[in-house]
């Protein structure tokens, strides 16, 4: 944490993103990170079951992509 790998892997999303024409990047995110994502500028956008873990919800974030 606070070596700039989170936010290298977040650029690589977006940049994959964006290759796709896509305009929405939609993040099930660990309870933990979801501060991470709000400051990058992701908002919330509800819940959604864990693909991992029977019976647990993660929170959803959406990032609106823009054109670099």
């Amino acid at each position: 944490m606070g070596r700039g790998a989170g936010r290298a892997l977040f650029d690589a999303a977006l940049a994959w993103t964006r290759a796709r024409g896509r305009r929405r990047l939609m993040i099930a995110a660990d309870p933990n990170a979801v501060g991470f994502y709000r400051r990058l500028g992701a908002v919330e956008a509800g819940t959604v079951p864990s693909g991992a873990i029977p019976g647990r919800t993660l929170p959803l974030l959406t990032y609106a992509v823009v054109d670099s």
